[in-house]
């Protein structure tokens, strides 16, 4: 009997256990769905990492433009990744027109970004090409324990966000500006990210906007502004990168490439750190932003 009663409970507890954790995962889910702008009817689409989500404001851009505008911006997102982000945000929003997706000197740059980036899909397992990337880059038990136990898909930014989502909240910013000097001491030992294009990840772009000239959307590759004295120091590097951007707005009648590094790449009170802009820059970005759409448009 004590045998019975005791198999009933774990029975009734593991049914609990399991309950809760759907439930409070498609809470955490609906949140983040909200909070990136999945599953709506927008028409404008932001993807990149966190360059581009501390270059640019969303709600400002809804107000002046009167179309909405979906942020799919994920720090440490690599090329792949971002590959990844636009064929999810294609599945999901079926009203888009304009994708604008982020570039910078780096964006060909094995280097510098999280090596660790699936695990910032966790959520979106029960999309089955995330769950067939995911799979490939996690080990085995980590990958089965985020599929049976869905809460633990979330940390702690994933849950933040969510809860962004709901309430509606999508000022990114860092305040303060970059240290000018110690930056030029930082160069002057050889300590920065290099740039360094490689030819797989030249491909991985091309087949992103490949996907998207087929879905007849116009792209937007954007440079949000980094500074200057990064670029400078290995200036022919710098060079190749900007002639790859260029190239792929010729190749894809459907591309166009907006390059906002001057002048603002030396307004050096704009950034926050030599990549990422502080609130002041990205008033001024997104203003410079809205005007080109509103340009275009005409």
């Amino acid at each position: 009997m004590y045998n019975k009663n005791f198999i009933l409970k774990l029975i009734a507890f593991t049914a609990l256990f399991f309950i809760l954790d759907f439930c409070i995962s498609k809470f955490l889910l609906n949140g983040l769905e909200k909070y990136y702008g999945l599953n709506d009817d927008t028409e404008i689409v932001l993807v990149g990492h966190s360059h581009l989500m501390l270059g640019v404001d969303k709600r400002k851009m809804e107000r002046e433009l009167g179309v909405g505008v979906s942020k799919y911006t994920r720090e440490g997102v690599n090329v792949t990744d971002r590959k990844i982000m636009t064929q999810q945000v294609l599945r999901k929003n079926k009203k888009i027109n304009t994708l604008i997706y982020g570039i910078d000197a780096w964006t060909f740059t094995s280097e510098g970004l999280s090596n660790n980036s699936h695990k910032l899909f966790y959520p979106f397992l029960n999309d089955s090409v995330i769950d067939s990337y995911v799979s490939k880059n996690s080990d085995l038990s980590e990958y089965l324990s985020k599929k049976i136990i869905k809460t633990s898909r979330y940390d702690e930014l994933l849950i933040s966000s969510s809860f962004r989502g709901y309430l509606g909240k999508w000022t990114n910013l860092k305040f303060g500006k970059v240290d000018v000097e110690n930056l030029r001491a930082n160069i002057r030992n050889g300590d920065y990210r290099k740039i360094e294009n490689t030819d797989y990840n030249i491909e991985v772009l091309r087949e992103t906007l490949d996907l998207l000239a087929k879905k007849n959307i116009r792209v937007i590759l954007l440079y949000v502004p980094t500074i200057v004295l990064l670029t400078k120091v290995q200036e022919p590097a710098y060079n190749e990168t900007i002639a790859l951007f260029d190239a792929f707005s010729k190749e894809f009648d459907n591309v166009e490439f907006l390059n906002l590094q001057e002048p603002w790449s030396k307004e050096y009170d704009l950034f926050y750190d030599p990549i990422h802009l502080n609130p002041e820059g990205q008033s001024v970005i997104t203003e410079k932003l809205i005007h080109y759409l509103k340009i275009s448009e005409k």
